[in-house]
């Protein structure tokens, strides 16, 4: 196809947001013109036939013109009533943004423009969500919205990404705690032992109570343990003296980002027909699947055409795969969602908790569930993960610090709240390998919320919609301690 000028670019990708469908654009006679493209069951060849639908042109200056119908579909009629009644130009919409720069200015401690955290939070639920809707919520018009999320992507820099649940692709998640005695490995050294290890997620090191973190998932515990072997006996660590703690966690609050490297485990559990096995299991990841996990865990906001392109796979199955992955039977992608790689912070903390008398903790729990969801309004959540440790018994939070003293209030703060612990804190000082996830979640659908209904703590609040399944409000089952 010849090359696309940028504005009908910019329109083609906005149409593709706001149609909600699959649709396609296409260099003929000279313009660019888009299509639906659907397919239907051939009964004779026994598969499905892509079928494409015209639906109109776009003008140099990226205004859509639509196809003359008699009978215009519901989701026509939306698209000329947003991109044709409301879009003059480009230029009107860049002016637009110009004159709404100061949108997107970050004070120091991360707080915006009421209107733009709700576009963050928006995207942080569902990275996937319809112009329509999103515009709904944030108050911004249509028209605008590409522009103003291109805004917010340069401002913070967005990465799309999925938050994917190992536990039901079979694995379980451990923190590995370790402090070195005698000599400090250099962090190329310990990068080096690190990041070959696919099951290696995030690996930090820190100033405090320990030295170095890192975050893994995998099958069983003689898995974990061959890799802790293989780490430890690596040339730069074997002869160094350091203390190694494992202890399986639970996941709380936040998530911690997978890195490519995990799918090349997922690629050698893929499904392939064979005499033994000719039909895929429950449990089986399947070629579309794998696809699907993999290119969203790049990229969220990937339409499911290039993904069956890309993959060479029949028309709709990036979509299929995607809907069975998303599903409450399967529950593997939680949900697409966001990464900013920009949080305009100084650096991240960590608050480490243990718990000494569990009863007088359990008679707090429902104020610390409060205190976590219950944060200002800013651009990132006050903490990035919670997790629960098995041994010893306790808390981690992972949090991002803005200015000076303020990882000191939050431990005063959790100390005032939470009865029968004990807390130290640490300052990452490097990031090894893997990210830290920051992003704007809505805390209406954490599990902490979720907890202080269920004990009638707190009177329900009316949720926003953000497009998700209905089976999107949590399902998991509550621990006892956050």
């Amino acid at each position: 196809m010849a090359d696309i000028p940028e504005k009908i670019k910019r329109t083609f990708e906005a149409l593709k947001i706001a149609y909600g469908s699959y649709i396609e654009l296409k260099h003929l006679n000279k313009r660019f013109c888009v299509f639906e493209a659907t397919s239907r069951y051939d009964a004779e060849a026994g598969r499905s036939k892509k079928i494409s639908h015209y639906l109109g042109w776009i003008t140099d200056d990226g205004l859509m013109v639509p196809a003359k119908q008699r009978n215009k579909p519901e989701s026509l009629r939306v698209i000329e009533e947003n991109y044709i009644e409301k879009i003059s130009n480009l230029n009107q919409k860049l002016e637009y943004e110009s004159k709404n720069s100061k949108n997107f200015h970050i004070a120091p401690n991360g707080t915006i423009n009421g209107h733009d955290i709700k576009l963050i939070t928006a995207l942080s639920m569902n990275s996937r969500i319809p112009y329509k809707i999103l515009s709904k919520i944030t108050k911004i018009p249509i028209k605008n919205l590409p522009y103003i999320i291109k805004r917010a992507e340069s401002e913070f820099g967005i990465k799309y990404t999925e938050e994917i649940n190992v536990i039901n692709l079979g694995f379980s998640k451990y923190f590995i705690l370790v402090k070195f005695i005698d000599a400090m490995p250099s962090p190329s050294g310990l990068k080096n032992a690190l990041e070959s290890e696919d099951r290696v997620q995030l690996a930090i090191l820190t100033k405090g109570i320990y030295d170095m973190i890192v975050y893994c998932v995998a099958e069983n515990n003689e898995v974990l343990a061959n890799m802790l072997d293989r780490i430890r006996k690596s040339n730069q660590l074997i002869n160094i003296q350091s203390e190694w703690r494992v202890t399986p966690v639970e996941e709380d609050y936040g998530f911690v980002p997978i890195r490519e490297n995990f799918f090349n485990i997922i690629k050698e559990r893929v499904w392939h027909r064979t005499k033994e096995h000719p039909k895929p299991s429950k449990s089986d990841i399947r070629h579309r699947e794998y696809a699907v996990l993999k290119e969203f865990n790049v990229n969220s906001r990937i339409s499911f055409a290039e993904i069956d392109k890309k993959y060479q796979m029949p028309y709709g199955s990036a979509k299929n795969a995607y809907e069975r992955l998303s599903g409450e039977e399967a529950n593997v992608i939680l949900r697409p969602t966001i990464s900013i790689q920009k949080p305009n912070m100084k650096y991240n903390g960590i608050i480490m908790i243990d718990i000494l008398n569990k009863a007088q903790f359990l008679d707090t729990r429902d104020v610390h569930r409060k205190y976590v969801i219950g944060e200002p309004e800013s651009t990132l959540n006050r903490f990035s993960y919670i997790c629960d440790f098995e041994t010893p018994d306790g808390i981690m939070y992972l949090l991002p610090i803005y200015e000076d003293g303020q990882l000191d209030d939050v431990q005063r703060e959790l100390n005032s709240i939470l009865s029968g612990i004990r807390s130290d804190y640490m300052i990452v000082s490097e990031i090894l390998i893997g990210s830290i996830n920051y992003r704007k979640f809505d805390n209406l659908y954490s599990i902490q919320y979720e907890g202080l209904l269920r004990r009638k703590s707190v009177e329900p609040k009316e949720r926003t919609d953000y497009a998700l399944h209905a089976r999107k409000v949590t399902k998991r089952i509550f621990k006892q301690q956050v």
